[in-house]
């Protein structure tokens, strides 16, 4: 059976599961998708097509993919638009597929602007539709780069959308995606230097939320009983009530850092100017890096060992270790819970007291500490704006599961996919004055 090229893209969503599109509305996919019964966001413009498509997929962890189109081809000024939204989602690594317009067969080099280029320094991997034939080969291929490995964009530009082929040469079959483990001996090496460790510190990245691995690293924390901290965007990858959680934010995280001798790096870039946290110190320290891409080891900071593979598995691998070395009883306890609850309050401390002032006006930090408690925080999610909102929710808002935080700074695109992705859930945006007056309403003309 014959189909054109925007059709067939539109089935292969509909087989992958993707149930709607965030759109800016001038991308020739478009009218297949409404004749499917794809429904489609309408943005304000194509960065916001971007940024909700990534907003979904941060919040579902990647399980689910985010799907945007915009403007494409020789008049690119819709990827120029959309480029901010794309830079963002390549720096953070998250999944999100972009289907637009490709420059004609023939037309290219007619503008200044390289848009294979251009689009090359911002996505995992960017793909050009040249024969309609491969379009089943191409999609297969997005969706294998947007499940496997370390996540990323995706861009496919369809310079002939209206072109025909025969779906049923290359019939289409769902992508699962795939996980690498670690080499055992990286595992052995890493166990050995925990251990052995004095003052061992796990710093938790996001990494551990796309990779499902929140249950991993509670027990591996609880297995080792170390102090964990977490970045930003990691924020929730650990229960934040728990005895062993020493913060996101604060002075107790600089304290923690400091007396540490090795610190197990999980799912983090380690990345200091991306909202992770710097490292006092390295030279002096036993820096175990396990990640998913050997991009980031040696990057920042010296790596004494590294644990190259998925978080879940990697997390998996290094409870069986522990347990195989301390017939299952883990590293002794000590004083390790109370250190970390005294280092917490001692650095909250100013914090509650404003949280429970009856002051007027009134201060930030008193919403936030009422908000913890009328929202079920088990089934919630909050977000913000970026600047001062930012820095107040991060410090002091307790998240208690993965991803009921989206630490990013676009709070209305996020907030309207959590309600995408979690219906049953309560959502809470929290924007600045000049932040969320200005920028929210301009968004919100589009909805």
């Amino acid at each position: 059976m014959t189909i054109d090229v925007a059709t067939g893209i539109t089935r292969i969503l509909k087989q992958e599961g993707v149930g709607w599109v965030s759109t800016f509305p001038v991308c020739r996919v478009n009218n297949a998708l409404g004749r499917e019964g794809v429904p489609m966001l309408m943005m304000r413009d194509d960065r916001y097509a971007v940024a909700v498509a990534d907003a979904f997929s941060r919040i579902t962890g990647g399980s689910r993919i985010g799907v945007c189109t915009f403007q494409g081809g020789v008049n690119a000024a819709g990827m120029q638009y959309a480029y901010a939204g794309l830079a963002q989602a390549f720096e953070d690594g998250s999944p999100v597929l972009c289907i637009t317009d490709g420059v004609p067969a023939g037309a290219s080099g007619n503008s200044q602007y390289d848009v294979a280029s251009a689009m090359k320094t911002v996505s995992k991997w960017f793909g050009y539709l040249d024969k309609p034939e491969r379009t089943p080969e191409l999609m297969r291929r997005a969706f294998t780069m947007l499940r496997s490995g370390r996540p990323g964009p995706v861009i496919l530009a369809i310079p002939n959308a209206t072109a025909i082929y025969d779906e049923t040469a290359d019939p289409y079959r769902p992508v699962k995606g795939w996980k690498s483990a670690p080499d055992p001996a990286d595992v052995r090496e890493a166990v050995d230097q925990l251990l052995k460790a004095r003052n061992p510190l796990i710093y938790a990245g996001e990494g551990v939320i796309y990779a499902d691995a929140s249950d991993e690293l509670k027990a591996l924390a609880e297995l080792l009983n170390l102090p964990v901290i977490t970045t930003l965007k990691a924020k929730g990858a650990f229960p934040e009530d728990h005895p062993l959680f020493v913060g996101v934010r604060g002075d107790q995280i600089a304290h923690y850092l400091n007396k540490s001798d090795v610190i197990l790096a999980i799912g983090s870039s380690l990345s200091p100017g991306r909202f992770s946290h710097a490292i006092p110190d390295p030279a002096g320290k036993t820096i175990i890096h396990c990640n998913i891409d050997e991009l980031h080891i040696n990057k920042m900071y010296p790596t004494a060992h590294a644990v190259i593979g998925d978080a879940r598995l990697s997390l998996q691998a290094l409870c069986r270790e522990v347990a195989g070395r301390t017939s299952g009883v883990g590293r002794a306890a000590g004083d390790v819970a109370a250190e970390v609850r005294a280092a917490r309050d001692e650095a909250l401390a100013r914090y509650r007291q404003v949280m429970n002032s009856d002051e007027t006006p009134i201060n930030p930090y008193r919403v936030y500490g009422d908000l913890q408690q009328v929202l079920d925080l088990r089934n919630s999610f909050v977000t913000h704006e970026s600047g001062n909102t930012r820095d107040q929710l991060s410090t002091v808002f307790d998240t208690l599961i993965p991803r009921g935080f989206l630490g990013w700074g676009e709070c209305l695109d996020s907030r309207l996919q959590s309600r995408c992705r979690h219906r049953r859930q309560e959502g809470v945006s929290r924007a600045g004055i000049r932040g969320g007056d200005g920028r929210g309403r301009a968004r919100l003309h589009a909805r």
